[in-house]
């Protein structure tokens, strides 16, 4: 095996290393904010909807000092098929 043999295979397999090593990072911080709890200063709301796209029912929390919206899954059982 030539040495430009081997350069290649070393920084094929760092490159694929990283890259998996960068999905696992990423999935793990998505998952991380997916908690369906409002954050801290959200105040509930009396508005509740269900989501068309997957058929959720939804509370609204309202977040008065910057005027952000969430949403948070009340009943997961009309979860469209």
């Amino acid at each position: 095996m030539s040495y430009q043999d081997k350069l290649f295979l070393i920084i094929s397999l760092s490159v694929i290393i990283l890259s998996i090593i960068g999905t696992v990072i990423y999935r793990h911080n998505r998952l991380k904010h997916q908690i369906n709890e409002p954050p801290s200063g959200f105040q509930k709301t009396n508005e509740i909807f269900i989501d068309p796209t997957t058929g959720i029912k939804q509370q609204v929390w309202y977040n008065p000092k910057s005027g952000e919206r969430y949403y948070k899954n009340i009943d997961e059982s009309n979860r469209s098929k």
